[in-house]
């Protein structure tokens, strides 16, 4: 381990420092000796909210300065009278809108503004919550100097709260800048779950002058656990981190530095909640995948990810490869917030030589996506669709200088799921508006997008996924399959303009999936689909990192009864996961009789059946756990947590289930549920369940299935 930095923080020794002198602690029934106007402040200080206003709290005492009489519109100035600077900082407590010049307090001297802070939102979301900023006021020392709070902002967060403006030898908050030389792969940092206690810190390389990337981060002295800034692609360069940060915390910050490796590290992938064939990020949380594309003998995994911490936040493209769909290996982020907002959903494509008018001179990687500027740090900007590529095959990204290529057309329009579409030759775009409104664009060189059409998928929302399978396997016959992320799809035609529905929605997954999508390249034709295994339950609490993606499937169209409909299947990459196996064929099973299944063991296996749908008993099945129901009831045809008739074909049910550490996934004659489990200590892993009845299995197969993490 190694790491070199340049100028450290200094902090103030406290023991020399001499006591606080208190500026205004905004405690009395009127504001004394300060000048107010306008409504925004009344007449003297308040016990917290007021009317209409969000709970307002970490004040100190009882009251404080408030904006917000009369709401958000009205306006106000408080003007400190004249003090002299005897200390070496000015701590305070602020909140409210983040409007430089409008809401806003500025430390006046000869008349001219030396120093000035605002609070902490300038769109809607946010707390009301006041926080401690301090001013380093120690050039000042002996002037005479004053206050001026300003109220001058209508609309959203258009008010400021001030309270306990303090002189003091001690500063509340740190300002920080550390600059680091990368001779490692990881900058680390210790964090606690506590999302209040997160801070905002900027990264420049080499004395840039705008950020490589921001992020909001939790940093603690007693850390619940540790996370990294993956600098793997930047080895050599100088990165400068600056933020604020609590005084308090100056012991964490301390512990910050470039590392070989990260705490933690030696026991990853043996946590216990850890799922051990299914992907999930080393660190952090993970939801939607994005950008699925194959390239010279690897798929590449991108998704939604906040390296830094349990939760959602700091929305970062995740960049995973495989060879085989299963053992991932986690490279550094594709895509991190900066200047264009947050990185949310998009696509990845493979782009040849010539089809795209970015700066590239060969086959390109190219990554599509949203760009949130609701969470940029540069007021005004918006949600907009822009492009990134790579030339060493997606080892680092450069965004388009171009961005964005499609600007905000409404709502927080998104999810651009991009593909060449051969016949036409040029790219296509279906973008998620709003409600169950997309809309298709084109472009013959990535860059410039023409809207064709507009489509719905009723009752759904969200990335979209577009692309051509054919039926029963006639590439002679053909449909388009138009996705939504709860899973239902519209079937119809497309010319490479437009999208017509001919039939749906239909709805083809059920439970913890959602946000699913495909690889649109992938070899051999086929159709590889990855969703997202969200958790409304207790989720992974405890643990370093946060949800899975779930097993790699291969989706197919195949005429069932009246209709054509998706059909899913494991991948047959999956076959290799298997260690042992227990088979039994052509046996009849009823309650009460020895349960072939009594005695196996095991937290990660699968189950294959096939089942004679003619049967008299009422539910014919699994239990995994005792708690968890993969059971089919022959009377209505319906399968535990699907919804409508799972039909038998050719007289049989044919059932595979994936169990891992904490889901369970069921393929029921081509239709796919899924949800969380806990393992419940002392229960059966897997029990045959025939109730009110006896079923017939043709065939019945256990497989124990290995870790793709410890081979």
């Amino acid at each position: 381990m190694r790491f070199s930095l340049l100028p450290l923080l200094c902090i103030p020794a406290l023991s020399s420092a001499a006591p606080d002198v208190i500026v205004a602690d905004f405690e009395g029934n009127d504001f004394g000796a300060w000048k107010v106007s306008g409504e925004a402040f009344g007449k003297g200080p308040v016990a917290g909210s007021l009317p209409d206003q969000m709970p307002v709290s970490g004040f100190v005492g009882q009251r404080l300065l408030n904006g917000y009489h009369g709401g958000d519109d009205s306006k106000g100035k408080a003007e400190s009278p004249a003090f002299t600077v005897e200390r070496k900082y000015l701590n305070f407590l602020i909140g409210g809108g983040r409007f430089p010049e409008e809401t806003c307090m500025d430390l006046l001297s000869d008349g001219k503004v030396v120093r000035t802070a605002t609070g902490r939102y300038d769109r809607p979301g946010g707390t009301e919550q006041l926080e401690w900023k301090s001013w380093d006021v120690a050039e000042l020392a002996g002037k005479t100097v004053s206050l001026r709070i300003t109220d001058n902002r209508t609309g959203t967060w258009g008010h400021i709260n001030v309270d306990q403006i303090v002189q003091s030898d001690a500063p509340k908050t740190l300002e920080l800048k550390k600059e680091f030389v990368i001779g490692d792969r990881y900058l680390i940092w210790p964090v606690t779950r506590d999302t209040t206690q997160k801070r905002r810190f900027f990264f420049t390389l080499d004395g840039d002058k705008e950020p490589l990337l921001y992020a909001d981060i939790c940093l603690s002295n007693n850390p619940d656990f540790w996370v990294f800034t993956d600098l793997a692609d930047h080895q050599g360069r100088k990165l400068t981190v600056t933020g604020t940060i609590p005084g308090g915390l100056g012991d964490a910050w301390e512990k910050v530095k470039i590392s070989a490796s990260y705490p933690g590290e030696e026991s990853i992938y043996q946590e216990a909640l850890r799922p051990q064939y299914h992907f999930s990020s080393r660190r952090g949380w993970l939801n939607d995948p994005n950008g699925l594309v194959w390239k010279d003998g690897s798929w590449h995994l991108f998704y939604q990810h906040n390296p830094y911490n349990h939760n959602w936040d700091n929305m970062t493209w995740g960049h995973a490869v495989s060879s085989d769909l299963f053992h991932w290996k986690e490279m550094a982020p594709g895509l991190q917030p900066d200047a264009e907002g947050y990185m949310y959903s998009g696509s990845a494509v493979v782009a040849p030589k010539g089809s795209t008018g970015l700066p590239v001179k060969g086959d390109a990687l190219a990554l599509i996506y949203t760009a949130n500027g609701n969470h940029s740090y540069e007021p005004g900007r918006t949600v907009v669709q822009s492009v990134a590529y790579s030339e060493d095959n997606g080892k680092t990204f450069t965004k388009f200088k171009g961005n964005p290529v499609v600007p905000h057309v409404v709502a927080e329009n998104r999810d651009p799921k991009v593909f060449w579409h051969a016949p036409s030759k040029h790219w296509v775009m279906p973008l998620f508006y709003d409600g169950s409104d997309y809309g298709i664009y084109t472009s013959p060189d990535m860059v410039k997008w023409e809207k064709t059409c507009d489509y719905k998928i009723p009752t759904d929302g969200e990335c979209p996924d577009l692309y051509e399978l054919p039926v029963d396997g006639d590439a002679k016959n053909t449909r388009w399959v138009a996705w939504g992320a709860q899973g239902k799809y519209m079937l119809g035609s497309f010319d490479g303009k437009v999208f017509k529905a001919e039939s749906g929605p239909h709805h083809h997954y059920f439970g913890a999936a959602y946000a699913g999508q495909t690889y649109g390249n992938a070899p051999g034709g086929r159709r590889v689909h990855i969703g997202w295994m969200r958790d409304g339950g207790a989720g992974l609490q405890g643990m370093p990192f946060n949800l899975q993606m779930s097993l790699p499937m291969d989706f197919t169209l195949r005429r069932q009864g009246d209709g054509i409909r998706l059909w899913a299947e494991p991948v047959k990459e999956a076959e290799a996961l298997r260690a042992s196996t227990k088979e039994w064929k052509d046996f009849t099973y009823e309650s009460g009789q020895t349960d072939p299944l009594a005695d196996f063991k095991g937290g990660q296996f699968e189950v294959e059946a096939v089942m004679d749908a003619n049967t008299s008993a009422a539910e014919v099945g699994f239990r995994i756990f005792d708690d968890h129901a993969a059971i089919w009831k022959p009377g209505d045809r319906t399968f535990s947590g699907a919804e409508g008739q799972q039909a038998p074909v050719d007289g049989k049910l044919k059932v595979r289930i994936f169990v891992d550490t904490v889901t369970m996934e069921a393929f029921v004659n081509g239709t796919y549920v899924s949800k969380y489990i806990r393992q419940t200590p002392g229960t059966k892993p897997l029990r045959l369940v025939a109730n009110g009845g006896a079923v017939k299995f043709d065939s019945l197969k256990v497989h124990t299935l290995k870790s793709a993490w410890k081979e």
